[in-house]
């Protein structure tokens, strides 16, 4: 049946090892009947209204877009699922324009949030960037072409705009926007879509203090407003922002900020040095100097200039503005050092979760929905094995990927080892 989900005890014991060399040596996964108790009481508080089987087809294409490791498109997940889940369901569960995989991300996020371990000082970090995922077809109709910077190469495919949350060492994604083409008819601009998440974004209850940090690309005025906006709005919690600012922002008195990056002396740079976000043993070491002014429209800040040598010319100069009170340039600088929490999410999206592999075309809720299922499978994995990550040590979404792959494979040899005997008792 198909069903069929709810068998959990287990008989006899599995070597963990041993199975899953077997298995991976044999076919690329063991065909999936069953899905554990454990997996099950995650989806019982998901929200909507469900028509048909779409909630179980929905949570079957979750669970193997996290577990399955070969290309993850709608035909191989359907290959090793229950015979019920075939591609057709599966492409008219995405067709379906009655859900909205958006709450099913908020709702998951909000409940890894709940079980991780809160921040010793209560702060958390709100971090957005852009990406884009390379597609081949030329007549999708939210494919672009683009490229970063002047310096990087052309790129063809899907851009979009990600929001994540970090603090210590955890980093969860909580929303993401498709960006579209700007001749189509419903295009909004990369910060508008940015300032929607913002908006929307809850912070959990035990957060004292919110960051917002973007590059260059995010640091607009009206991004700056916005968070200003937050934190006279919120009593409960202070909101501040680190961006990285393009060198045309001009000050109250009507000054360039290029000026003072052009010809301040060298000997105004102060060397420091802050450990590395991903091998804490290892350190980078920056030239830096800070200074308090006021800006047109945004108001006092610190502004930091921050190079990565001495002799650095100054057009790859960085420039950093925070409104957070009594901090250095070192504070400011490791702090936007933070944004690299998104990259990593970035890469696991589509390297592990198979981020816009499922080959769907069609409108823009199709591949929304599309995009939206790596990202309840990137939660669902942390949600499962959020025990196995240590405060304060780096962590690998692959290695916790392979855990849970260990766990659902054990669990439906145990569940077909059940079903047999079963059958020959009876038959018997």
């Amino acid at each position: 049946m198909m069903n069929e989900v709810m068998m959990s005890r287990p008989v006899g014991i599995i070597n963990h090892q041993r199975l899953f060399h077997v298995c991976s040596r044999a076919q690329p996964m063991l065909k999936l009947t069953y899905l554990p108790a454990f997996i099950t009481t995650v989806f019982r508080g998901m929200p909507g209204v469900w028509k048909s089987q779409h909630r179980l087809l929905l949570c079957w294409l979750i669970v193997m877009q996290a577990v399955y490791p070969g290309r993850k498109t709608l035909h191989e997940l359907a290959c090793w699922s229950p015979r019920q889940i075939t591609e057709w369901r599966l492409r008219r569960l995405l067709k379906a324009s009655y859900w909205c995989v958006h709450l099913l991300i908020e709702w998951l996020a909000h409940d890894v949030m709940t079980q991780l371990p809160p921040a010793e000082d209560g702060t958390i970090y709100v971090i957005g960037d852009g990406s884009h995922k390379p597609k081949r077809s030329l007549h999708n109709p939210i494919a672009q072409k683009g490229r970063h910077s002047k310096h990087k190469d052309w790129f063809f495919g899907i851009r979009f705009a990600l929001l994540i949350v970090a603090w210590d060492v955890y980093r969860i994604p909580v929303s993401f926007r498709i960006i579209l083409p700007k001749m189509h008819p419903e295009y909004r601009k990369e910060n508008t879509l940015f300032r929607d998440m913002l908006k929307e974004f809850k912070p959990p209850s035990w957060a004292k203090q919110v960051i917002v940090e973007g590059d260059a690309a995010y640091g607009a005025k009206a991004n700056i407003k916005l968070v200003q906006q937050l934190d006279k709005a919120d009593a409960s919690r202070d909101w501040n922002f680190v961006f990285a600012i393009p060198r045309t922002w001009k000050t109250t008195d009507d000054k360039s900020v290029k000026d003072l990056v052009t010809h301040l002396p060298r000997r105004c740079y102060k060397r420091t040095w802050i450990p590395r976000l991903s091998e804490p043993r290892y350190r980078k070491t920056y030239w830096v100097y800070a200074k308090r002014l006021c800006l047109r429209d945004i108001g006092e800040v610190t502004l930091v200039l921050s190079k990565t040598g001495r002799n650095v010319s100054p057009g790859k100069t960085k420039l950093l503005v925070t409104n957070l009170p009594d901090v250095t340039a070192r504070q400011v600088v490791w702090l936007y050092q933070n944004r690299w929490s998104i990259e990593l999410v970035n890469r696991n999206l589509k390297s592990d979760v198979g981020l816009g592999q499922h080959q769907v075309r069609g409108d823009l809720d199709r591949h929304e929905k599309s995009f939206g299922i790596a990202l309840l499978a990137y939660l669902l994995v942390l949600r499962l094995r959020h025990h196995e990550i240590i405060p304060g040590k780096p962590w690998s979404l692959s290695e916790l990927q392979h855990s849970l792959q260990l766990s659902v494979i054990t669990n439906q040899v145990e569940h077909n080892v059940t079903v047999k005997l079963a059958h020959e008792y009876k038959a018997a």
